[in-house]
C-alpha cells in the first residue's frame, strides 16, 4: 500500500510522549508512512521504538541536530504526496490526517495547521501571530475550541507543533533553516513562505492535543531571543529595519528587563544570543541576500499582517503586569504605524 502522507516526528528522550502520539496517528485510515528521527536520546527510545512499533521508520542520530535539521533529515526519506512534521508530545484525533489532506487539496499551495488544543480542551493555537518586533505568540490561546465555527483561519505563521503541506511546497521552501536549533523555525519557514505568496491555513476542525509546557527557562529564552533577531535580520528589508528601530529598541529594553528580573542565567542568555549573531554574521547575511533576491512580496503587506499589541498575559503569565504594560506599550508600538506607512508605499 503506497503512503498518501508521510509524518515525521523528532524525538529526544520522548518515549513517554511517543507512546501516546504514535498510536493516535496510526489509528488514521489514511495510508501513511511514519518516520521518527531520534536526536541522540540518552534513554532507550530507539530500541523501544523498534520493538514496539516495527512499522515505524527510525533514524538515530549520533548527536542532537536540533528540531528543524532533524525534520529535514526525516523529510529526505518521505515517500508520500503530502508531508507532515509534528512534535512527539501531540495526540491526534482519528480524522486529522484525512481533514488535513482535504484542506491541502483545497489549498494546494499552503502550509496547513490543525487546531492545536491544550489537554484541558482550550485552544493552544490556531496558528501563530507575530508582533512587529518579532515576538511570536499563539492565535486564540485559551479560547474554547468548537467544531461548529468557521473552519478555515488564515494566520500569519504556522505553529510548529504540526505542519502539513504538499511535498512540492516543502521542496520549494527547502524545509526548515537548520540554524534554528530550537524555536522560531516555524516562524522563519512561514515568513519565507509569505514572501513567496504561500499562505498559512489553519483547519480548526482537525484537532490535535498538545501536551506542552509553556514555562520559560534560560535556555529557551536564549533560543527565542536569538532566533527572533535572526528572523528579523533575514526577512525584513533594510529600509523596514531602519524605520522600525524605535520599536526594536523598546522590545530590546523590555526583554532585557525580563532577563534582569529573572537573574544572572537569563542575562547570560541574552549576551550569548548577541555573540552568536555576531560570530555567524557572514552565514546569515548570505541567507539574507538569497531571501531578499528571491522574494515576491515586499514588506508592506507583511507589516500589515503583523500586530502592534503584545499579549503580555501570554508572554509573562501575570495578568496584573499584563494589564499595566498593555496600557502604555501598545500606544508606543502603535506610533510605529506612521513609520510603517512609508514602507507600505
Amino acid at each position: 500500500m503506497n503512503a498518501a502522507c508521510t509524518v515525521v516526528l523528532v524525538s529526544y528522550n520522548s518515549q513517554r510522549d511517543l507512546a501516546r502520539c504514535l498510536p493516535s496517528i496510526m489509528a488514521s485510515p489514511v495510508p501513511k508512512q511514519i518516520i521518527v528521527v531520534d536526536n541522540h536520546s540518552d534513554d532507550d527510545t530507539v530500541s523501544w521504538l523498534k520493538n514496539q512499533f516495527p512499522l515505524v521508520e527510525v533514524y538515530a542520530n549520533s548527536a542532537n541536530l536540533g528540531y528543524g535539521a532533524a525534520c529535514n533529515q526525516g523529510l529526505e526519506h518521505a515517500q508520500g504526496e503530502y508531508w507532515c512534521i509534528a512534535n512527539p508530545d501531540t495526540v491526534w484525533d482519528t480524522d486529522v490526517l484525512a481533514r488535513l489532506r482535504e484542506t491541502a487539496e483545497r489549498f494546494p499551495e499552503a502550509l496547513i495547521n490543525p487546531a492545536i488544543i491544550q489537554p484541558n480542551g482550550l485552544v493552544n493555537a490556531y496558528g501563530n501571530t507575530m508582533h512587529v518586533t518579532g515576538i511570536t505568540t499563539c492565535v486564540d490561546l485559551g479560547e474554547t475550541w468548537s467544531d461548529q465555527g468557521e473552519r478555515y483561519r488564515f494566520p500569519l505563521s504556522a505553529s510548529g507543533a504540526v505542519i502539513f503541506a504538499k511535498a512540492s511546497v516543502w521542496r520549494e521552501l527547502r524545509g526548515f533553516d537548520p540554524d534554528y536549533f530550537l524555536y522560531f523555525e516555524d516562524t522563519n519557514l512561514s515568513l519565507r513562505a509569505f514572501l513567496r505568496n504561500i499562505p498559512v491555513v489553519c483547519d480548526t476542525r482537525a484537532r490535535v492535543v498538545h501536551h506542552y509546557d509553556l514555562k520559560m527557562s534560560p535556555n529557551k529564552f536564549y533560543w527565542l531571543e536569538r532566533n527572533r533577531l535572526l528572523t528579523l535580520f533575514e526577512i525584513l528589508e533594510a529600509r523596514t529595519l531602519r524605520r522600525l528601530w524605535p520599536g526594536l529598541l523598546l522590545t530590546e529594553a523590555a526583554t532585557w528587563a525580563f532577563a534582569i528580573l529573572h537573574g544572572p542565567r537569563f542575562i547570560l542568555a541574552r549576551f550569548k544570543g548577541y555573540i552568536w549573531l555576531w560570530r555567524h554574521r557572514k552565514s546569515w547575511l548570505r541567507k539574507r541576500e538569497i531571501i531578499q533576491a528571491t522574494r515576491q512580496v515586499p514588506d508592506g503587506p507583511l507589516l500589515q499582517r503583523m500586530t502592534y499589541e503584545l499579549p503580555l498575559g501570554q508572554l509573562t503569565g501575570n495578568v496584573r503586569w499584563a494589564q499595566i504594560g498593555n496600557r502604555w506599550l501598545t500606544k508606543i508600538y502603535q506610533a510605529l504605524r506612521v513609520r510603517e506607512a512609508h514602507v507600505c508605499e
